[in-house]
C-alpha cells in the first residue's frame, strides 16, 4: 500500500527497516537530511554484530516541498530513479551506489531508495571548479563507452527495458525559460536573449533534434555533481532522467560543463577519442563528422536546463551558481557556433 512507503525520513523507522532489509534493525537515528529535486538523509543503523548491513545508508524519497513534489510526480523522476536501482543498478557496467532496497507505487508519489553510503565507502566527490583532469575526463568517457556499447540499438528496449522512454519533454521547461528570459534578459550577454528565442519558438523540433543517433541506455544528466570517484574510476549519481536516447547527450553534457575553457580546444578529439572506445566495446560508430555535429546541437541541452533553473531563483540552485554556469555555457555555445548549428538541423535559414 502506498502508505506503507516512508513519505519522509523522519518516518523510516527500525521497524520498517526490518521488514524490507529482511535483518533485524535494532536502532536507526537521522545523522542529516535536507530536500532539493528530491528528498534526501543519512542514517546510521544499530544491527547484531557481524551483520551485513552497513552501519549507515543514504536514503532517497520524495521532496518535501508540495510543488516541487508534483514536478517530480508528474515527471516521473522518483519511480524512474527507484526502478533503475532495483532493475539495472546490479546490470550497468559503470559504478553506482549499492542498492539495499527500492519501491515505488504506480502514481510515483511515494518511492523510496535505500542506498550505499558512499562517504562512509570512501568515495569522493568533486566539484567541475576544481579542475578535472584530461585523464579523469577520459576515464568517464571510457564509462560512458562501457554503458552506451552494453546497450547500443538494444532489442531490450522492445522487451524488458520497455519502461526506459525517450528523454521527457516536459511542458514546464518552456515555461520556465520564458519565466527566466523575462526576469533575467536585461542582465545578459546577447546570446542569451537569441537562444530563448531559437528555443521557444521551436521546442518541439529542438526537442526531436536531440533525438537524432542511434538508441542507448543514457544517464541523462551526467553534470559533476552527479559523479563521484573510487579511488580512480569514475561512478556515477541521481538516475532519475535515465532514458533511451542518442550516446552524444550523455558525452556532450559531461564536456560542457567539465571541461576547463582551455581544455575546450580539445572537445574534437575528446568526441573521437569516445568514439575510438566505442569500437573497442565492439560498436559501428557513427563517423566522427556525426558525433561532432550532434554534439554542437546537443550542448544547448545544458543551456536549457541552466535557464529553467535560473527561472527558479535560489531554490534549485544558489543563483550565483547558475549565473556562473550560464557564464560558460554562453562562451562554449558561442565557440561552437550551436545556435547556427541547430538552426541547420531544425531546417531553418539565418
Amino acid at each position: 500500500m502506498p502508505n506503507a512507503i516512508p513519505d519522509q525520513p523522519e518516518a523510516v523507522t527500525a521497524a520498517w527497516l526490518s521488514s524490507v532489509l529482511g535483518e533485524t534493525v535494532f536502532g536507526c537515528h537521522l545523522v542529516d537530511s535536507h530536500s532539493g529535486t528530491t528528498g534526501r538523509a543519512r542514517m546510521a543503523l544499530e544491527t547484531a554484530p557481524g551483520s551485513a548491513l552497513p552501519s549507515s545508508l543514504f536514503i532517497k524519497l520524495p521532496p518535501g516541498d508540495p510543488t516541487q513534489r508534483e514536478f517530480v510526480c508528474s515527471s516521473g523522476m522518483g519511480q524512474r530513479e527507484a526502478r533503475f536501482y532495483l532493475e539495472l543498478s546490479q546490470e550497468v557496467p559503470v559504478r553506482v551506489p549499492r542498492c539495499y532496497h527500492a519501491e515505488w507505487d504506480e502514481s510515483g508519489r511515494h518511492y523510496i531508495m535505500l542506498l550505499e553510503d558512499l562517504e562512509h565507502s570512501g568515495c569522493q566527490f568533486r566539484n567541475a571548479s576544481q579542475h578535472y583532469s584530461l585523464d579523469y575526463v577520459r576515464a568517464v568517457l571510457a564509462s560512458f563507452a562501457r554503458l552506451h556499447g552494453r546497450y547500443w540499438q538494444s532489442d531490450r528496449f522492445a522487451g524488458d527495458l520497455a519502461w526506459v522512454q525517450p528523454p521527457l519533454q516536459h511542458e514546464i521547461g518552456a515555461r520556465l525559460v520564458a519565466l527566466a528570459r523575462e526576469r533575467h534578459a536585461a542582465s545578459m550577454p546577447a546570446p542569451f536573449d537569441e537562444l530563448c528565442d531559437l528555443y521557444l519558438a521551436n521546442t518541439d523540433a529542438v526537442h526531436a533534434l536531440w533525438l537524432n543517433g542511434p538508441e542507448t541506455l543514457i544517464h541523462g544528466d551526467v553534470h559533476d555533481g552527479n559523479l563521484f570517484r573510487e579511488g580512480a574510476t569514475p561512478g556515477f549519481l541521481d538516475w532519475a532522467l535515465l532514458a533511451r536516447g542518442p550516446a552524444m547527450r550523455d558525452v556532450s553534457y559531461f564536456l560542457a560543463g567539465t571541461l576547463a575553457e582551455e581544455d575546450r580546444v580539445l572537445q574534437r578529439e575528446l568526441i573521437s577519442d569516445y568514439r575510438a572506445m566505442l569500437t573497442e566495446e565492439g560498436i559501428v560508430a557513427p563517423p566522427i563528422e556525426d558525433l561532432w555535429q550532434q554534439h554542437r546541437c546537443q550542448v544547448l541541452y545544458p543551456w536549457v536546463g541552466a535557464v529553467t533553473t535560473l527561472a527558479m531563483g535560489d531554490e534549485w540552485q544558489p543563483l550565483s551558481y547558475v549565473m556562473a554556469t550560464l557564464e560558460r555555457l554562453h562562451t562554449l555555445l558561442a565557440a561552437l557556433d550551436t545556435g547556427d548549428a541547430v538552426r541547420e538541423g531544425i531546417g531553418l535559414s539565418r
